[in-house]
């Protein structure tokens, strides 16, 4: 067990919080740029086909599956508040 400096404290902070955004009407389009997307079907194409990503690869496809998750998110965001 890890011993803290008697003046710390642990202290269990959840919090979570709500931000409202102005969004940009044409939000709704948002997508990868097509070299992004080339790149992200590029890894996912050969992970299909039963290629292993390197550690390296999948960081990149991980990552750039979180940023079109992301960017479709806020699209649909933008439509429906529209």
């Amino acid at each position: 067990m890890r011993r803290l400096h008697p003046s710390r404290k642990i202290c269990d902070m959840h919090a979570s919080i709500q931000i409202d955004l102005d969004l940009p009407g044409d939000l709704a389009r948002f997508q990868l740029p097509t070299g992004v997307n080339a790149r992200l079907t590029e890894l996912l194409d050969k992970q299909d086909k039963g290629h292993p990503l390197s550690e390296s690869e999948k960081s990149e496809a991980e990552g750039l599956v979180d940023l079109a998750d992301t960017l479709s998110y806020l699209g649909l965001k933008a439509a429906n508040a529209s």
